[in-house]
């Protein structure tokens, strides 16, 4: 578009990109990144609508699509393929298409080939102002947004949704990981300095989520406790130390307030490192906020399995049960434990050892996922630089651009194949989600009820259906009409166990409180 040239009006769509093959009309969560950005989309007149497609739940309406229309597309790398097929079909009908989000903030050059503009880092800074220059026809072509300071993080515009088809709704608290694992890219695009959201405004949003029926609410935080007793104790200065204190005190502050104000039938999952066992108060202040579940980056179970992802910090054997058993027994009872298969150090027995280990340590869910060196990653870097073990298939080619690449994208020095290394990942997916397996966990967290029972096999064989071949991280991981109309009966069954019916009028009375705040940057 040149400059001086003006758009009347357009339609706005914000898109979270997934394969129609994947689709079950149910998703474990709502996606964070489009009802905020409509938040933060300024009320102008030459909006005349937003609509918010989630990918995971509905198809996109592409006959809905005029000439001039913006549609901006929400990418991570596994989800990146579609998006640019998806691109390529609304340019063809007219539309201006925007790319945001991680992938697009690590490679803004290479989106540029398949859309119109691209926005770096939060999109809150920057959002007005693209569609201000779009409407006047001065459109750039990236869109620098930085960090936004925590307290003017917003509230997503949950009125633009269908909350239906969601078992919970996800609230971001704080962004940000003081870790530097290397297979993560959080703490590299989002900062090692924790950013948290005022508690007010996390309470609020709360109470409008109860009031749409919401029963369980996920925290999507990079790490809901960023503030470690040992990270303070060994603060280099008075100054640090007074922050970190401060800013524990901040969370500390936030569990009294889900317990007082949140009633006792919303329960919370969110995020922790292992290191939230050295604190028994938080954990009990955990419980009583009625977190009743945790996800644990695990990892590995081996001392040289910690040491290939920078995680030394974490725990094995006799150590890590015990470690486990104090989060559930203090805090949270549920904890989801996350394991990396195809670590350098990885053979078959530490594989198989993996296995058995996560079935009988106590954890209720699990997911075992391939290594994958992501983009942004410390891996991902020495990787392709030749510095790691394990050696890129292709070092030059992209393979997120390749719709067909293999799902184990190096050769691994300890495995015959990538069929064996792929067996022993299916293999503990199996194991872990046997409906003995289940049957068993579920008698051990002592369930009076039938109804609790079934929510929890419904729960873990819709994991084990859905996610099994990368875990969450993905929207969806389906193949198969016979696995998708299985997955699609748990949804239904796991959403009628664990949702209310919505309160209208309680939901407009509390629309009008979450208010966008007015953002500013704060330094990256």
């Amino acid at each position: 578009m040149s400059d001086g040239q003006s758009v009347r009006s357009f339609t706005l769509f914000l898109v979270n990109p997934a394969p129609d093959a994947e689709r079950i009309d149910f998703s474990v969560s709502t996606p964070r990144a489009l009802p905020v950005l409509a938040a933060v989309t300024p009320d102008r007149d030459y909006i005349r609508e937003i609509r918010l497609i989630d990918q995971a739940i509905e198809g996109f309406p592409f006959h809905d699509i005029e000439k001039g229309d913006v549609v901006g597309l929400s990418v991570h790398t596994a989800n990146i393929i579609y998006a640019y097929e998806m691109a390529g079909e609304l340019k063809e009908r007219g539309a201006t298409v925007v790319f945001g989000g991680p992938h697009a903030s690590i490679f803004p050059e290479e989106v540029l080939q398949h859309g119109d503009a691209t926005v770096t880092g939060d999109a809150e800074l920057v959002w007005a102002q693209l569609l201000d220059d779009y409407a006047a026809g001065r459109l750039q072509k990236i869109y620098k947004g930085g960090r936004v300071d925590p307290e003017y993080f917003t509230p997503a515009r949950w009125d633009l949704m269908n909350l239906e088809p969601y078992l919970m709704a996800s609230v971001q608290t704080v962004r940000g990981c003081p870790k530097q694992c290397s297979f993560c890219s959080v703490w590299v695009q989002d900062g090692q300095r924790p950013r948290v959201r005022a508690n007010d405004a996390i309470i609020q949003e709360l109470k409008y989520l109860y009031a749409a029926g919401f029963r369980v609410v996920l925290f999507a935080d990079d790490n809901f406790y960023p503030y470690t007793l040992v990270d303070i104790e060994n603060a280099g200065s008075e100054e640090q130390r007074g922050d970190l204190q401060a800013g524990y005190d901040g969370r500390m502050e936030l569990l009294e307030l889900l317990a007082a104000e949140i009633p006792s039938d919303m329960k919370f999952c969110t995020q922790v490192t292992m290191e939230v066992a050295e604190n028994p108060a938080y954990l009990a202040a955990m419980r009583k906020a009625n977190i009743i579940g945790v996800l644990i980056g695990i990892e590995a179970v081996t001392e040289a399995g910690l040491k290939d992802v920078s995680k030394e910090w974490n725990s094995v054997g006799d150590e890590l049960i015990e470690r486990l058993t104090t989060i559930r027994r203090l805090g949270p009872q549920f904890i989801l434990g996350s394991l990396i298969f195809g670590l350098e150090s990885d053979t078959p027995e530490s594989l198989e050892y993996t296995k058995i280990f996560s079935r009988d340590c106590g954890m209720a869910l699990a997911q075992f996922v391939p290594m994958v060196p992501f983009p942004g990653t410390v891996d991902f870097a020495l990787m392709k630089r030749g510095k790691k073990v394990l050696k890129l298939k292709k070092l030059d080619t992209d393979y997120w651009l390749d719709p067909d690449h293999p799902r184990i994208l190096y050769d691994h020095p300890n495995f015959d194949s990538d069929e064996h290394l792929l067996q022993k990942v299916e293999e503990a997916w199996e194991d872990f989600y046997s409906s003995r397996a289940i049957f068993k966990r579920s008698r051990s967290f002592g369930y009076k009820k039938l109804r609790d029972h079934l929510a929890y096999y419904a729960v873990n064989r819709g994991l084990f259906t859905r996610y099994r071949r990368h875990g969450l991280s993905q929207d969806s991981a389906l193949r198969g009409n016979k696995k998708r109309r299985l997955a699609r009966l748990l949804g239904k069954l796991t959403l009628r166990l664990l949702k209310a019916k919505p309160t209208r009028e309680a939901m407009i009375e509390l629309a009008p409180q979450l208010v966008a705040p007015e953002v500013k940057r704060t330094a990256a």
